[in-house]
């Protein structure tokens, strides 16, 4: 039981420091949406770059704790639960504990992309519409029944504003 009780509080301290990146990462991720409400970019990089950072961290701690699984069973298909009976009952429920926060705070990450990614579509879609009637392009050319062009098209365009 030393052995398993050791692997316990490896994997237990693992889950407890992909539990504080996820929650650096979380706090990022807002920052991140209220900087593209605000339009504040400099920011936005910063932000970015952060999130990048810790997303690259937690990548690594995920396969350290996947290496020690394997290293303690063997296995690379067990899932949690499966392993967290070969462990006491204080060390399990620990264990387990600490895995569901991560699960919750993952999901909570990934409402946060996907809330997100539709505020971003809706504005692409949004701009595209208005640049779509405002510029006339290749696809929006129509001609008349001699051949020639009903709509011109300018040769170019420059925006003086900053979108």
């Amino acid at each position: 039981m030393v052995k398993s009780d050791a692997v316990a509080l490896r994997l237990n301290d693992l889950l407890c420091k992909e539990n504080d990146l996820l929650n650096v990462i979380l706090t990022e991720q807002r920052l991140i949406r209220s900087c593209v409400k605000t339009r504040e970019w400099a920011q936005l990089d910063a932000a970015v770059y952060r999130i990048q950072k810790a997303t690259d961290e937690f990548t690594s701690l995920e396969n350290q704790r996947l290496e020690v699984l394997y290293q303690f069973t063997g296995y690379d298909s067990l899932d949690i639960y499966q392993i967290s009976h070969m462990f006491s009952l204080d060390l399990r429920q620990t264990l387990l504990e600490s895995f569901r926060l991560m699960r919750q705070k993952l999901a909570i990450s990934k409402i946060e992309n996907n809330a997100l990614s539709e505020y971003i579509r809706v504005a692409k879609d949004f701009l595209q519409g208005v640049f779509d009637n405002a510029i006339p392009q290749a696809r929006n050319t129509t001609y008349s029944n001699k051949g020639k062009v009903v709509k011109s098209m300018p040769d170019s365009l420059v925006l003086d504003r900053v979108m």
